[in-house]
């Protein structure tokens, strides 16, 4: 799952100067007062995914203090089992790492049963080129909220 604009309504944490400070339950702000909020429906289609059998991993190009601190203070970290996070636009390259891990503890994983969710669809194409056929949830786009997401994993992973 990527994080800005999906997990979190900020649209670049890394321009967000540390610390963070947490204001309440799901929000955080940094000492210039910029207020980074978690989206309540992303955590709960996470929470769905695993209830569901899934591995769930960050999936994003971000300085990785910045989001790493972000879903710390925001409690929302332990809610994935891989961190995907690296200031380089080569998403194919973390998502393949972490397939080969997965691998390597013995998991069964093939391209199609790979769920990607992202607001902008700008890495689709190196990913399907690198990783295979994953399914790709463009998200506010072709699936305008996280229900509709549930219904493309249901049909395109669990009722299969």
């Amino acid at each position: 799952m990527d994080l800005d604009g999906v997990l979190w309504d900020n649209l670049d944490i890394s321009s967000v100067s540390r610390p963070y400070f947490k204001v309440e339950d799901g929000m955080i702000e940094n000492r210039e007062g910029v207020r980074i909020k978690v989206n309540r429906e992303a955590v709960a289609f996470i929470i769905w995914a695993k209830e569901n059998g899934a591995i769930v991993s960050t999936l994003s190009w971000n300085i990785p203090e910045n989001a790493l601190e972000a879903l710390e203070k925001l409690g929302v970290i332990n809610l994935f089992d891989y961190q995907g996070i690296e200031y380089n636009p080569r998403k194919y390259e973390r998502l393949l790492n972490i397939i080969t891990s997965l691998r390597n503890k013995g998991v069964s994983i093939r391209p199609e049963d790979v769920v990607y969710v992202d607001d902008r669809d700008i890495h689709i194409n190196e990913i399907r080129k690198y990783v295979g056929n994953i399914v790709f949830i463009h998200l506010w786009k072709e699936v305008k909220n996280f229900d509709e997401a549930r219904k493309v994993v249901k049909s395109r992973i669990l009722d299969h």
